[in-house]
């Protein structure tokens, strides 16, 4: 069966079978009489404070009810039973994801009389196995939070870590903070609002991040969570933004940040000012009623404008360099002037003006002249960032009778961004006129109905969308530089024109745009719905989730040219290397030449079907145990054109294999490029493999289950247990590379003769008929499952009204990651790299193969407060230990995630890029109480408020390269050098962090035994304060005025340091995170 039969198949089941608790709560409970006898057939209502709305059910035959699909907030509980006087619990409160218990027993006697209950608000659960924390709105609103994203938050979480700087987790940020929950990569999570995903697939990250005014709450469940949720192995965090209510009630609010406020940085000039930062976050929100009791609104926009200066110091050629005058340099010489043995010095040392190449000169007008003496680090330059941002939702809830509800909500986020200098997590450094811009537009959407159908038996559908576009560009898109100077062989397309990208070995900074660029649409549309049944004592809930999923991804990278110059043709003799790189540039004889050829361009697809059932069994009063099963179906994603190619180095010599339909026709898009294969090719069709160019893997079952058991005698004591499996889908970003090879897309390469006259200049050298040698993009065919098995046990106590005490265990082990790989790799040895390939007709080429692995051991200790007596607080430390051979997949600034020796994988187990093994934080918001006093005195000290987030965490790994290619393999960057040992025992200063005097460079042809990730970096030390005053104007008129303090105490947190061994910075740490900054705001709130 194809994968789309089989996908239809699955669409029909979900059809059939009619995704579950995702942004509402529960309550349950049986009703009784005094003597403890069972009533069945007692109406129990629930009606929210804020709305009015009723929520209805009927005791089934064991005096069991179940109220599900509660919107979150406070209700009364109100039960009416023949003969028994109405019983009230009031001041129920429901949040995101509750599985609350209240009991009722009710007395003999007239209706009309009324009993009214204070519901206990106790601050453990007895009904849930899951780990989760949910972060509460007075939290999201008074904790100081410096981004203003809500997921800072999720930080206060035990076991929850922010991505080191540097990380690939770190690198893949677009809409707000992303994080490591429990050992997972931060890639791993599944992002909800309001049920509707906002996880973008194309990086397996967050694309919506709503203002904090518009949310309610958000919960992290983070381990033994319901089968309900699933697609990816980390953690659940589910976000229930606001909804209006029967008042209206609305804000307006501006926060400002401004280099004036803040202390300078620890490796700021002490002299020289602070450069110039102006950040100002503003919006407003506004909701309420349509029609009372039934229908309501809520709306907000917030904007974020950041305007901040950089400052970056470059080498560029001199004023005398530039019109080739070397007379205060080595001599350089004239490389046509070769008798084949020696050349010809230009007399003077100046190179004639007719000799300077027409391309050369174009390209140096356009390129800053220093400011400062000498030739090294020579001009200081400063640009502007600019970071703009929009951030809009709107959303209708409605209740159409006592047993159908409904709510639409669509939002918008848009961010673009410019950096001066270019992007630091793609390593760029880009001189003044060459930056790069960078931008993200979604939008989203889901429309949600509940309906009851009796009082056992609950229905929830949900319709979502997901849109998101954008990518990276440069200013000087269109620029049709290479039309002007003539250069040939570059693309004409006006979408990928500019700048070439000129190298010089070192010697000064690479000249012109960025050569890489990623642009993509891709969009999602997804149908849940879920089925609660509500029979004895069981609580049993099944459904369904189907997604279909579009990716438009275009790659045009080296479009525009990449030359490489070096020291080669103006040095005295061919074959040596003691000219001037910037001298041969002047020339236009480059020493390589590349040039990408295609767009790699896809339009491809992908659909899911997943179902799930899961049964809640309340064996005793005081014993819950949950048992579930998920399956899951992802398709391959395929090209509608199919447009990919891969490389199968398994059968002698490799092959492409380029994806064909079933009768074995290719894509004419291929015929252009396909004489240029340098070895031979099959159809996906002929070779047997389907056109997704992966195995199909149609089995996922991710069954779990888990208990809660409240001791006899202990009330407030609960025992959880759980384990779980919970398979992962791989970021589609890596299916990419498919596009980017053979015949679809090539980077050729033109290299010149060290030994000869130069035989092209940099005006043609790309129109010469050579390929060069051709690598590409690869995913291992034999496709697995990524999937995280995860077990818990956690011990948790009221020790006070309201206040819990929590000791956990929690253990995860994660095979078939997707983790990065190089093949065609020689083995280590002397003699030429090429000739000593597997495949020696191709490059290295890239990666991404299934057999990943990681393991996470750890134990979180955690004390919180819910509000009472106008405190709230939460205090966590978590001991723990992550261990893998791969942290991600993918190399970025710190972090090479490439194996040194592709042939022993195993020598990469270390402590993953992200293991924290100590962590403690603690936060507070607590109300001041006013003196009582006169009213005056009142207005004055009364209403403040005060919110505190404190965090301390041991440092994080990395790993120690050499820039060298010891190894003479052709693939230098994950190479290791020797240590002798332990390098942790140095002084951890910034002028020395570790001990670098343990390291020596390994022999020739051999790899260094330094471990991967063997020195422990920089830990983290912060206190952030918030002071905040309420100023009431006139009932509902309020003024609230704040004050916040990040790095308060002006602590010093260093950023890794300098991990290349033997460079003159090696050990040392040169950058800081942010010093103490203050942010002040106004909110008018009505």
């Amino acid at each position: 069966m194809t994968e789309p039969s089989q996908f239809a198949l699955f669409a029909l089941l979900g059809a059939i079978c009619l995704f579950g608790q995702m942004n509402t709560g529960e309550i349950a409970g049986s009703v009784q009489d005094a003597l403890g006898g069972a009533l069945p057939g007692a109406t129990v209502v629930a009606e929210q404070a804020k709305t009015g709305q009723k929520f209805t059910t009927i005791t089934n035959s064991s005096g069991q009810y179940l109220l599900a699909q509660l919107p979150i907030g406070t209700y009364s509980l109100k039960v009416n039973a023949t003969n028994f006087k109405q019983s009230v619990v009031s001041n129920v409160e429901v949040h995101v994801g509750d599985s609350l218990r209240h009991d009722v027993t009710v007395q003999i006697g007239d209706a009309s009389e009324t009993v009214v209950v204070e519901a206990d608000s106790g601050a453990v659960q007895p009904e849930s196995a899951e780990i989760k924390d949910v972060v509460l709105s007075r939290q999201i609103v008074n904790l100081p939070l410096k981004t203003r994203q809500f997921l800072d938050l999720a930080m206060l979480s035990q076991g929850v870590v922010r991505p080191p700087g540097g990380t690939r987790g770190d690198a893949m940020q677009q809409a707000g903070t992303l994080v490591n929950v429990l050992g997972q990569r931060s890639g791993h999570n599944l992002y909800l609002i309001d049920g509707a995903t906002v996880t973008d697939e194309h990086f397996n990250n967050m694309v919506v991040a709503p203002s904090v005014e518009s949310i309610s709450e958000f919960n992290i469940q983070k381990t033994s969570y319901a089968p309900e949720f699933g697609g990816k192995s980390g953690a659940v965090i589910n976000v229930v933004t606001k909804s209006g209510s029967n008042e209206f009630h609305g804000s307006l609010f501006e926060f400002v940040r401004n280099d004036v406020f803040d202390a300078k940085n620890f490796f700021d000039s002490q002299t020289a000012p602070i450069p110039p930062f102006r950040q100002n976050q503003f919006g407003g929100s506004v909701g309420g009623p349509v029609i009372k009791n039934r229908t309501f609104f809520f709306a907000d926009y917030e904007g974020q404008r950041v305007r901040k200066s950089l400052t970056s110091t470059f080498s560029v050629p001199t004023d005398a360099m530039r019109i080739g005058d070397f007379t205060e340099l080595p001599q350089v010489y004239d490389p046509n002037s070769s008798s084949g043995i020696s050349r010809q010095p230009f007399p003077g040392n100046r190179i004639p003006v007719q000799d300077l190449n027409a391309v050369s000169t174009a390209l140096l007008a356009n390129i800053p002249r220093p400011n400062l003496p000498g030739i090294a680090q020579n001009l200081l330059a400063s640009g502007g960032q600019r970071i703009n941002s929009n951030n809009a939702s709107a959303k209708i809830d409605h209740q159409f009778s006592a047993n159908d509800t409904a709510y639409v909500r669509f939002s918008l986020f848009d961010a673009r961004q410019f950096d001066p200098f270019g992007s630091g997590v793609l390593q760029e450094s880009l001189l003044p006129g060459f930056g790069r811009n960078l931008s993200t537009h979604t939008l989203n959407g889901v429309a949600g109905w509940t309906h009851v159908l009796s009082p056992e038996f609950l229905n929830e559908a949900r319709f979502a969308f997901l849109t998101v576009a954008g990518g990276q560009t440069s200013p000087n898109a269109g620029n049709p530089f290479a039309s002007i100077a003539g250069l040939q062989g570059v693309s004409t397309n006006p979408l990928d024109m500019g700048f070439p990208q000129v190298s010089f070995g070192g010697q000064f900074a690479t000249m012109g745009d960025p050569a890489l660029f990623t642009f993509r649409n891709n969009r999602d549309f997804e149908f849940f719905d879920n089925v609660s049944l509500h029979w004895r004592a069981h609580n049993i809930k099944f459904g369904a989730y189907l997604m279909h999923y579009d990716l438009q991804p275009v790659n045009p990278n080296g479009a525009r040219g990449i030359f490489s110059f070096t020291p080669r043709f103006t040095s005295s003799a061919p074959g040596l290397g003691n000219g001037n790189a910037f001298a041969d540039f002047l020339l236009g004889d480059p020493t390589t030449a590349q040039v990408g050829l295609g767009r790699a361009a896809m339009d491809a697809n992908a659909n899911w079907g997943h179902f799930y059932i899961q049964d809640s069994w309340q064996v005793v009063r005081n014993l819950k145990i949950d048992l579930g099963l998920r399956y899951e179906y992802n398709q391959n994603m395929t090209d509608a054109n199919n447009q990919m190619s891969a490389i199968d180095p398994s059968v002698s010599g490799g092959r492409f294999v380029i994806a064909s339909n079933s009768s074995g026709v290719i894509s004419p898009a291929a015929n252009a490029l396909l004489p240029l294969l340098p070895i031979p090719y099959v159809t996906s069709a002929a070779a047997g493999w389907n056109n997704s160019l992966l195995t199909s893997r149609p089995l996922r079952l991710a069954p779990r289950g888990g208990f809660a058991w409240t001791l006899p005698g202990h009330s407030s004591t609960v025992l959880r247990g759980g384990f779980g499996i919970y398979p992962n889908q791989a970021a589609y970003s890596i299916v990419t590379g498919f596009a980017q090879n053979l015949p679809f897309f090539v980077t050729k390469t033109v290299s010149s003769n060290a030994a000869a006259p130069p035989s092209f200049q940099i005006q043609n050298a790309l129109t010469t008929g050579s390929l060069g040698t051709v690598g590409g993009n690869n995913l291992d065919h034999d496709f697995k499952i990524e999937y995280n098995e995860v077990w818990n046990l956690n011990l948790e106590r009221e020790i006070g009204q309201g206040t819990a005490l929590s000791i956990a265990y929690i253990g995860s082990r994660t095979v078939h990651a997707d983790s990065s790989t190089v093949l065609n790799v020689p083995l280590p040895g002397p003699g030429n790299i090429s000739a000593r390939r597997p495949i020696p007709q191709l490059s290295q080429f890239n990666t991404i193969r299934w057999d990943g692995w990681a393991t996470y051991h750890a134990m979180a200790l955690d004390i919180k407060r819910r509000f009472s007596k106008r405190l709230t607080f939460d205090a966590n430390w978590t001991w723990s230990h992550s261990i893998d051979d791969a942290s991600d997949p993918g190399a970025t600034l710190n972090e090479a995630n490439l194996p040194q020796n592709v042939y022993d994988r195993s020598a990469e187990k270390a402590s993953s890029s992200f293991d924290h093994r100590h962590r403690a934080v603690v936060s507070l918001v607590y109300q001041i109480p006013a003196p009582a006093k006169t009213r005056w005195i009142k207005a004055v000290l009364g209403q403040w408020q005060t919110g505190s987030y404190f965090t301390t965490q041991s440092g994080a790994p990395l790993t120690v390269n050499i820039s060298s290619d010891q190894a003479n393999i052709g693939a230098g960057p994950a190479q290791r050098p020797n240590v002798s040992a332990d390098p942790n025992n140095g002084p951890q200063t910034p002028q020395q962090w570790f001990n670098t005097s343990v390291f020596s460079l390994p022999a020739l042809y051999t790899f260094g035994n330094a471990p991967r990730n063997a020195v422990i970096g920089p830990g983290l030390e912060e206190f952030d304060f918030s002071l905040q005053k309420d100023i009431v104007v006139k009932e509902p008129l309020r003024v609230e005025f704040r004050a916040e303090a990040y790095n308060a105490l002006n602590h010093p947190n260093f950023n890794i340091p300098n991990r290349t061994a033997f460079t003159p910075n090696f050990g040392s740490i040169s950058s800081a995170q942010d010093s103490r900054q203050l942010q002040f705001a106004l909110k008018l709130l009505f």
